[in-house]
């Protein structure tokens, strides 16, 4: 599957994670308890908001998302903590399933944060996960950190973990339209990109 990486400048103006999950409640007609029933495949989305641009600047953008329009996308996942210096971190151990991470290749001390994201790549697909718990790297650069959601699909020693720069990978979920001002000036809609898999 080709992926066309959106364009860096200008930046978005603003982004909003959406958590996708196929699980759902029960609610019985006859007064039962309520359940909450989870499946596997939780993934993220990202709602883009893009600002006003000149001509000349919205082009690569205009281009990028026509070309998204039948591709899968790849956009930076603005955080909203000073991320520093994770290292260089790669998956450990092999691992199919489960809500634990084990990662090498960290910068020793480094502390990741609880809601902190981090995209895992295997097989050229991006996985998108959360930390779910503060942790601090081991002094030999490693470190069994808990994420979220859960694991879906198996992950091999030294697949890339992008903790400095996580990214999202999937599909726009409507067509491209955009708005050319007057001015000149170009502005694009919202935009979302939902996680392939």
């Amino acid at each position: 599957m080709s992926v066309i990486m959106l364009p860096t400048s200008p930046a978005v103006r603003a982004a909003r994670p959406i958590v996708l999950s196929f699980g759902t409640v029960l609610k019985p007609y006859l007064g039962g308890p309520t359940q909450r029933i989870n499946r596997i495949g939780t993934r993220w989305a990202l709602r883009v908001t893009m600002p006003p641009m000149y001509a000349d600047a919205a082009r690569p953008w205009v281009n990028a998302l026509a070309q998204g329009s039948e591709s899968a996308v790849c956009i930076a996942i603005p955080q909203d903590i000073d991320v520093g210096n994770p290292g260089n971190p790669r998956v450990s151990a092999a691992v199919t399933a489960g809500m634990a991470l084990a990662l090498k290749g960290m910068t020793p001390g480094y502390p990741v944060r609880q809601g902190q994201f981090l995209s895992i790549i295997h097989a050229g697909q991006r996985y998108v996960h959360i930390f779910s718990a503060d942790g601090s790297v081991e002094a030999d650069g490693t470190i069994d950190a808990a994420i979220w959601p859960m694991i879906r699909v198996s992950l091999s020693v030294n697949d890339v973990v992008e903790v400095a720069e996580p990214k999202i990978q999937g599909f726009l979920d409507a067509p491209l339209e955009y708005d050319i001002l007057t001015m000149p000036m170009v502005q694009i809609p919202d935009f979302t990109i939902s996680e392939a898999a």
